[in-house]
Order: C-alpha cells, then structure tokens, then sequence
C-alpha cells in the first residue's frame, strides 16, 4: 500500500518537473523602425499577468510556457503579438503608430480612451518638459496646451506663473499679483491628490515660492487638463477654474533601472532698457531746465547737474549693470525603479535643482525626493499602493529691503550722475552681512491608495492623503536701507497642512452593445493654517539680527489659526452603445465649514454626448481616410469656495493692529478689552457658492491612422454669485460686508493641430502641432445695480475700472488726442472764454491734449470714484494665446523648436509716465532720477514743435493726469521663440560596449528670441496681473544649458 502513496508522490514530482522544465527563458531586444532600442515596452504573456518591460537598452528577459503568445506594448506604437513556438530569443521591431485614439485619459476617479471622451480635455506627455530649464512645471505650460493660458510675468527664480484654463474670472484688485493668481488659479490634482491651494499666505510676509515649485518636472509621467463642465464637475466646488491632473511616474515589472539626468549652464539677463550716461544725461537735462525756466529759476538748478567737477556728481553709473549678473543654474536627477517580486514594483528618485538669479542675490534651491511603490496581494486582489514626497527649497529674494533692486521702479532709478560709496554699493547688493533675507519651504506629502477587486467588474479604491507645507522667513535690515526707522528684523513662520479621505466604487460591465462605466464616491477633506509673525524695528545695531534684541515698545506681534472641512459625494455614469453614441452624467454634492447655515451645501451637475460619426457604415463607406470624426458637447455646472472663513459668524477684535503688526491695543483700566470689528466682522449666513457654468461644443478628428488630428472646441463659460466686499450704510454699525454680487463671462474657441507628414520609413521624422486659443471676457453684473466701481491696479491712481460690458479690470484712462503745437491750438470755451484746461490750470503749448468727454471745457482731477472725462479702454487680458511646435529627428539626432504667442492685449507703460512725473514734481527729482533718451524721443521743445511727446513739464505737478492717459497703453503682443532644443543618442553599439544602457546628449536654448508690437517695452511678457508695466519688475531670463542622460 505505501508502494502506491510512494508511486503517486513520484508521479507528481515528475509532472511538476515537466511541467517546469517545459517553461522557458526568452530574452530579446525590441526596436523602433529605425533601429533603435526602445526601453519601457511591457512584455506580457497573452491572457496572464507574467510579464516584464525592457531596459534601456531595448533588452528583456522573461520565462515563458514554449507554445506562448507575448504581446508588446508601448505608447506611441502599435502593439504587436509574437508566438514563442518554442524559441529561446525573440527581436521586435515596433512599428510606429501614430493614432492616440486608445490613449488612456484620466478624467476623475475614472480611465477611458481618448476616442470614447465626451469631455474637452488637453493632454501633454512629461517628455515634453523633461531637462527644460525651469523651476516648476507649470511655466512650462506655456503655450502647450489648448485653452490654457499662461503668462511668466516675472523671471525671478522659484516664482508662481499666472495659470487660467478658458479666461480669468478674478477681479478684486485688492490682492497681490500672488493673490490673484491663487483666485483664478485651476485645482491642481497629483496622483490623484487635490492640492489645498486656497489657503493663501501673502507673500509679503511669506517665502512667496511658488508651491508647484517642489515637485520635480522630471518625475511627471503625464499632465491632462479638464477644461468644459462635463470633465471637471466631478470635483465640484473647487473646480470653477478647470482642473489640471498630473500623474507621476512610477515603476514597471523589469529589472532594476538606474537613470541618472544631469545637465547646468547660464542664467543671463535679456536687453535692457537703454539709457543714458554721465556727460550726456547731464547736457540733455540741462537743455530742457534751460528751455523751460526762467532766468531767476535756472540760479535754483541742483547741484548734481551743475558741479561737474565734484567727484560725488561726476558718476557714469549704469545702475542696471550694477545690479546684475550672469548665473549659474544647474540640475541633477538620480532614479531607481524596476520591480517583479511578488508583483511589487517601485521608483525612487531625487533631485537637486540650483538656480542663480541674474540679479545678484536672488536665487531659488531645491531638494526633493519621490516614492512611489505598488504591490498586490490576496490572490492580486488587493493592490498596495503608497506614495511618499518630501522636497526642501531655499528661495533667495535679494537684500529685502525696499532699496533692493526688484523694488526700483523705473521712474526711481537713480541718475546715472550719482557716485556711491564702496560701503553704500554692498548695502544694495547685499553683500553686507547685516542684510539677511532666508526663505525655507519644507513639503511633504504621504498618499496611500489602496484598491480591492470584488470581480472584474466591481472594484473599491481608497485614498487617504497627508499634504503639509511648513515655511519660515528670516528677514534683517541694515538701518541704512530702512526708511529711516532703523534695522529691523523679523520672523514668520506658516504651518499649512490638508487631510484628505477619498472612498469609491466602480462598476464596469458590457453585456452585448451596452457598455457601462459607474463610479459613485464619497470625499472628507480638513484644511488647517497656523500663522505667526514676530519682528523689531529701531534696533541698536545692524549686527542685532533677532527680535529679542530690540526694546519692548518696537516690537510686534501678530498670530492666526484658521481651519475648514469639506464633506462631499458624488457619482459619475459613461455609458455608450455600439461604441458609437456616448453619454456621461456626473453630480457631485459638496458641503464646508466656510459657508452658513443657509448654504451650506452646493450641488454640482453635468452632462454630456458623443457621437462617434466615423463608426457609422455609411461614414466609412465613404470617407476611408478619416480614422475617427467624433461630435461631442456637454453642459454643467462647477463651483468656487475660495472665500475667506467664518463669515458666519460675528468677528471681534482683541487687537486694533492689522495683520502685517502693531502693538495698539485696545484697553480698559488696563484690561485688554475685546470688541466688535466694526470693519467687517457682521456675520453672513447668507453668503452662497460661487457658480461657473459652462456649455461646450465640440469634434475630434483623425485622418490616416494618426497622421493629421484636429480637434476644436467652442464654450461659453458664465462665472455668476462672485464675492466682493461692498460699502454698507452707516446705520448698519459696520464699514463693508461680502456679497455674491459680481458675474464674469468667458466664452470662446480653441483648435490644435497636429500633423506627421514623413511618417512612414523615410529615414527623416518631423511631427509638428499647432494650439491657438481665443477668449473674450466680459463683466456680466455689478453689485449697487450695476454701477462702475473704479479701482486702483497695482498702484494708486484709479486706473482701472469694472463696468459691466467691458473686460475684466479694464483700464481707466483719459483718452490722449495729441499734443498741442501752440497755444492757440488749446480749445476755447466759447461761454466763458476761458482755454481749456485741468484743475483751474490752463493747458499750453507742449501740453497733452485730452479728450474733454463732459464737455465741460475742464478735466476732471484724479478721484476716488467716477470721473466723467475718463472712460473704461483696452484690456490686459490676452484674446488669442498659443503655441507651435516642430520636431524633426534623423537617426541618432533630434531637433525641437517650440514658440509661444500672446496677441489682443493692451499693457499701460508707467515707465514712461513715471519719468514725467519725475520732472512734474520738481527740478531735484527730475535732476535725481533717470530719464529716457531725451536726443531720440520726439517731444516737444518749442511753439510749433509737431511733437508725439508733451514736454517735460518743469514742477507742473500735473501726475494726476500724465499717468493715466491713452497715450502710454501699449500694443501688448508678442511671439517668443520659447525654447530649442538638440539631442545626440549615442549609437547603441557603443552603448553596449560601454556597458549602459543608453546614452543622449542634449542642449537647451530657453527664451531665445522675442518679437512684440510694441518697441517701448523691453519685453512685452513682463508685466504684472493688472497688465502694467513699471520698470521695476524682475527680468525674464535667457538660459543655455548643456545635459547628459544615463541609463543603465
């Protein structure tokens, strides 16, 4: 009997054994069409989830069954299916394809195929932005994607770009250009994480880095933007500005991959504003004092442009050369992925990003780290999947005084007559030790995803997700650079953490025709700021650079804590029968802390259809050619609580000191009292969400299997119930209060292009894409019945104006007519006989001539309020964006050129019309600060002069009207050749030899070569969110960098 067992035992050792050894290892190498190694490509054995990707080199090895079928698979080309029939080594070569129809596009807690979206979406592959020089990635947005419009106003290291997906709808010109971009900023989501980026830390007293800055544009795998409702309404009431979802890379079932990215070069300043030096400013200034004073007033000229011989007035300063630099920038990457234990894949990576401002002292540093692994277990029903990120940055802003060279604005440059001191120049530059300005971030985020399969069609996925952001600033002052008020130091430190919870389920089934994709979820969400800022003035001595080393009486305090919850549901059906008519209908119910018991909750839908016309049999019949003609359209409703919390309840003060600091208290009999905040502290329970709903109109279109795409989308987006803070009667007891009062239109087209015209076997690849964007904003409703509210930009001179029909903070000018020859060109008023003229000033020769718009012979001063000869002109907000870009590669060598354009947008030069002001103040500040090119500006000098320019008006005092005139709005076009790019890929044979897996060498042009409308603008890009240029603005940079990729 145990004979038997002994037998049966051998039998199965022997049928294990064959049934081992019948497995075999196949290794090979997969190629592209033109020979080259293709490394990422998933190896899979048809019907199992055996499989493996292949190196960087192209090389793959994986243990088979012998009658096994593998099947390739690598985006971009067509996959292909090889039978092992009992070989030990296979070679692929891929055939290009074209065709993206079968991409995968993520749209929100849900996957599918480019060619079943019924939504407006734009997608970019991070190789796109791999090696570009830049801080963060989305200034390398920039004119990549349809429909989203990006503009780098500043060239400082780690700032923020103004990012708008289909228009702005932010008009509280009482923020920061910081601020305004956090209000019409779309939500960012990483790997599937909503970043908290409403909590708003101004900048003032904050680092001011850019938050996106952290995240390396080397370790995003693919970014896609959800622009019309159907596509966004799934996140709701934060998703009023678009939604902007990137996924990063992560590991592959291969053996470990080393890949190592370096690359560095130069920061170097653009052309500057040209200007005038030493002997020459001197004459030229002396010429107009001398043909505009009289005798009696020349005795009164300064100094500074009389006494040539006295060495401190003798100077041939060019304070723009004083003040910058060529930098140093620099970048290095460091991964590690692979995986195949148990199913287990994995990457790390680290970076080490350094950039060196071309203005000496400013600068941007960051350190950061990414893990991102996955596991299956429970039979692989169970998928693991945690996500950890930490980066480090160190942002330097300059000697952070108001002396320090971003502050200068043109109109305070100072002549370059004035000579300093050895001492004074290191206080400007910072090179003294008693300045001190440290900017630190730390950013961590831990994700954990966890997803269980019931069955093939019924899945669960979890999220939990731990965002938190901790930044300190350390700012001294010398005395010398401070105003007067001594040194000062000062510290602040912000503490922003978000915790998140995301639960759903989903169903996916087919049954027959019918296929249903179902997802219904539920989402917690708590945000928390701490706040607190501490700093001293009048100091003892430069080299005290803490607060406790000042006296009691100038030091001040200020602390904040604030929290908010969020409580959502939501669900989303796609269904589509015979793969040609789709629909999509999403809802989601959101709920926060931020709003009263009267609007607590906002509910959130949409819907949308496709019609995949190409499908048809009379379609196909006909027009062979095109591989996909889809019509798709959507309507829906999105949401926006960025909104300040606690409304709903009464505020009081403890403290009479705003937030910035200040040590008067409010006190009785020594008994700090509180009190009510007569400001705006009455409690607004009616205060309701901020709706965005949007109609979209749509077709895709693909002809030759990929070769030529198109695809064009029409919308119209209505932004209505935006707050803004409005003036209540006195009888109310309180000064303003909010009011969902204020409606935004956005509505225009968007088209992108793209093309292979070589794509077959020649042995020249060029691919090209073409995006334009055109929006048109209008003001749809105004609280006070729709009366104009006047505002100021980034100044003080109300010269912007909201006004129902006209854009968003549209300009608010005196319309310029020319500028009078003579004085009997001045109109004169025929009742009184008095000339034309402003303020009880009779306007002369060399004057501007203004428009008298109330005809009443008289313009109208600056005021707070409306002024009847100003009128609502222009609009800085650009219509038409884009971009254009060509890749053409030939063997082992690959070119790319990429430009950018903004057209249909007006810029306000107050550079120019500071200088005015300058020499309208009086003779000292036109002899202090800098002027144009008096010799090549045509202004006007004497009687009959047919002049572009009025005259520099000697101690008119008349800035109330120079400012803010028609004659200095600017054409604010531009197309820029944004980037080139060259890339050597090292033969593959001598790869091997090497040992590697493969090698490329690359160079980088950034920002090459500029072409604007405008010739009185150094670079029309560089101005600020109102769309005024100061002079006093940082820079954009040209960078050249020189890279080199390992793997191995």
């Amino acid at each position: 009997m145990k004979y038997k067992y002994l037998i049966v035992l051998m039998l199965g050792c022997i049928m294990a054994l064959t049934s081992y050894a019948q497995n075999t290892t196949v290794t090979g190498v997969v190629n592209d069409d033109t020979n080259q190694p293709v490394g990422g490509v998933s190896v899979v054995v048809k019907g199992t989830k055996n499989g493996t990707s292949t190196g960087a080199n192209g090389s793959f090895s994986l243990s088979v069954p012998p009658n096994a079928t593998l099947v390739f698979t690598f985006m971009g080309f067509k996959t292909q299916e090889v039978k092992v029939d009992g070989r030990k080594t296979i070679n692929v070569k891929l055939e290009e394809n074209m065709s993206n129809l079968n991409d995968v596009v993520i749209i929100g807690y849900q996957q599918t195929t480019r060619k079943k979206s019924t939504g407006a979406i734009s997608s970019i592959s991070g190789k796109e932005l791999a090696n570009l020089p830049a801080a963060s990635f989305d200034q390398l947005l920039q004119g990549r994607l349809a429909g989203v419009n990006v503009q780098n106003f500043s060239g400082m290291p780690g700032g923020s770009p103004t990012v708008s997906v289909r228009g702005s709808s932010a008009v509280n010109l009482n923020y920061s250009d910081d601020a305004i971009n956090v209000l019409s900023s779309p939500l960012f989501v990483i790997d599937g994480v909503p970043q908290p980026n409403d909590t708003y830390v101004s900048p003032g007293v904050g680092t001011g880095a850019n938050y996106l800055a952290g995240l390396n544009p080397n370790d995003i795998e693919s970014i896609d933007v959800l622009k019309d409702a159907s596509a966004t309404a799934i996140y709701g009431a934060t998703a009023a500005n678009g939604v902007i979802l990137i996924t990063t890379k992560k590991g592959s079932n291969s053996e470990p991959r080393v890949a190592i990215s370096s690359w560095a070069g130069l920061n170097q300043r653009p052309e500057l504003r040209s200007v005038t030096l030493g002997s020459v400013e001197r004459n030229q200034k002396l010429r107009i004092l001398e043909s505009q004073l009289t005798y009696a007033d020349l005795r009164d000229v300064p100094y500074l442009l009389t006494d040539s011989l006295n060495p401190a007035f003798n100077g041939n300063t060019n304070w723009q050369d004083m003040f910058y630099q060529t930098g140093f920038i620099r970048s290095t990457d460091v991964s590690l992925a692979g995986g195949g234990l148990g199913g287990m894949t994995y990457r790390f990576s680290g970076n080490y990003y350094d950039e060196d401002g071309i203005i000496k002292g400013t600068g941007f540093t960051r350190y950061s780290t990414r893990l991102n692994l996955q596991a299956r277990a429970l039979k692989d029903k169970l998928t693991i999947n945690p996500i950890l990120f930490f980066s480090r940055s160190d942002r330097a802003r300059g000697n952070g005084s108001n002396s320090s060279p971003i502050s200068l604005g043109a109109g305070n440059m100072p002549s370059s007559l004035i000579n300093l001191s050895d001492a004074k120049r290191a206080l400007f530059l910072g090179e003294y030790n008693a300045n001190n300005d440290q900017n630190i971030d730390n950013n961590l985020n831990v994700n954990l995803n966890l997803g269980y399969e019931f069955s093939r069609k019924f899945q669960f996925t979890s999220q939990s997700n731990y965002v938190g952001t901790n930044a300190r600033r350390d700012l001294s002052v010398s005395s010398a650079l401070n105003n007067y008020q001594g040194n000062s130091s000062s510290s602040f430190s912000s503490n922003v953490i978000s915790l998140r919870t995301n639960n759903y389920l989903s169903y996916i089934d087919n049954f027959g025709k019918h296929n249903l994709n179902v997802v219904v979820g539920q989402e917690a969400r708590f945000d928390q700021t701490r706040i607190s800022q501490l700093g001293g003035f009048y100091g003892a001595s430069d080299a005290i650079q803490v607060v406790g080393g000042f006296q009691q009486r100038n030091i001040y305090a200020s602390s904040d804590y604030q929290s908010m919850g969020f409580a959502s549901y939501y669900g989303r059906l796609s269904y589509d029968f015979n793969s040609k008519y789709i629909i999509g209908l999403t809802g989601r119910a959101d709920g926060s802390s931020r709003f009263g018991k009267n609007s607590k909750w906002g509910f959130f839908p949409s819907a949308s259809a496709a019609w995949l016309l190409s499908e048809e049999n009379f379609f196909k019949d006909k027009f062979k050619n095109f591989s996909l003609v889809k019509i798709r359209g959507s309507i829906g409703l999105t949401g926006n609580s960025n909104m300040p919390n606690y409304l709903q309840y009464s505020l009081y003060n403890v403290n009479a000191g705003d937030y910035s600091g200040n040590d008067d208290a409010t006190s009785y009999n020594g008994v700090t009292a509180i009190r009510p905040n007569f400001a705006d502290g009455v409690a607004q329970n009616d205060i309701s969400w901020e709706h965005s709903m949007q109609w979209n109109f749509g077709t895709d279109m693909e002809m030759n299997n990929g070769k030529y795409t198109l695809s064009f989308d029409v919308y119209n987006k209505e932004n209505t119930l935006q707050l803004f803070s409005v003036a209540l009667p006195v009888t109310t007891g309180f000064d303003r209060a909010l009011t969902n009062s204020i409606g935004v239109r956005n509505n225009g087209a968007e088209i992108a292009i793209a093309a292979n015209p070589l794509a077959g076997k020649s042995a020249v690849k060029w691919n090209t894409r073409l995006n334009v964007s055109y929006n048109k904003n209008t003001i749809m409703s105004l609280p006070n019945g729709g009366r104009d509210l006047v505002l100021s930009g980034g100044r003080f001179d109300k010269s912007h104006i909201l006004s129902v029909g006209s854009p968003i903070n549209a300009f608010y000018l005196y319309r310029t007519r020319g500028v009078y020859a003579t004085d009997n060109d001045v109109p004169v008023n025929p009742h009184t006989g008095d000339r034309y003229g402003a303020a009880g000033n009779a306007f002369r020769a060399g004057d501007f001539y203004l428009a008298d718009i109330d005809g009443d012979y008289n313009i109208d001063p600056f005021n707070d309020g409306i002024n009847p000869d100003k009128m609502p002109m222009g609009d800085p907000n650009p219509k038409w964006t884009g971009g254009f870009t060509n890749n053409i590669s030939y063997k082992n060598f690959s070119l790319n050129v990429f430009c950018t354009f903004t057209f249909d947008r007006d810029v306000l030069n107050l550079f120019e019309s500071d200088q005015f002001s300058n020499a309208a103040s009086n003779k000292g500040a036109f002899a202090n600060f800098s002027t144009a090119d008096l010799d090549r500006l045509n202004i006007w000098r004497k009687p009959g002069d047919q002049a572009q320019y009025a005259k520099y008006d000697i101690d008119s005092r008349r800035y109330y009207y120079v400012s803010s005139q028609s004659f200095f709005l600017e054409k604010g076009g531009y197309f820029r050749v944004k980037s080139i790019m060259l890339n050597y890929q090292l033969n593959p044979n001598i790869v091997k030899r090497l040992g590697l897996g493969a090698v490329k060498f690359y160079a980088v042009a950034d920002n090459v070569a500029m072409f604007q409308q405008s010739s009185r603008l150094p670079d029309a890009e560089a101005v600020n969110a109102y769309g005024e240029y100061s002079g006093g603005g940082y820079p954009i940079p040209k960078k050249y960098t020189f890279g080199l990729d390992i793997n191995f």
